[in-house]
């Protein structure tokens, strides 16, 4: 197999599979990666809150709840659920994009090829 896969001359393709070759294979990798495994929970906290929330707020208005004191209720506590969400959310792709990760990648790199 021919070592030069790509028209890149640095980079050289290895005979076995290797983790770092496959690494981002698509953008949802990519996104993954960038994030910490804790921040993608939060993500998907985050947007499991916003959904579970307008769904409670779609049913009450709907009128699919009888009794209205019930369906009042249940929709503003399911609002500020959605607000909540929606600010987690905001928050963990805020701390994604931090400015100080490009240096904190550089130093990371650098250590990373020291070992």
């Amino acid at each position: 197999m021919n070592k030069h896969n790509h028209h890149d001359e640095w980079y050289l393709h290895s005979e076995s599979p290797n983790i770092k070759d496959s690494i981002y294979n698509s953008r949802v990798s990519h996104f993954v990666d960038r994030t910490h495994t804790l921040n993608t929970l939060y993500l998907v906290a985050g947007f499991c809150q916003i959904l579970l929330g307008m769904a409670v707020i779609t049913i009450s208005v709907l009128g699919l709840i009888k009794p209205f004191w019930l369906s009042a209720s249940l929709s503003m506590i399911s609002s500020v659920t959605t607000m909540i969400g929606l600010y987690l959310v905001y928050i963990t792709v805020s701390n994604t994009y931090d400015r100080n990760s490009l240096l904190r990648n550089a130093m990371k790199r650098v250590m990373e090829s020291k070992n």
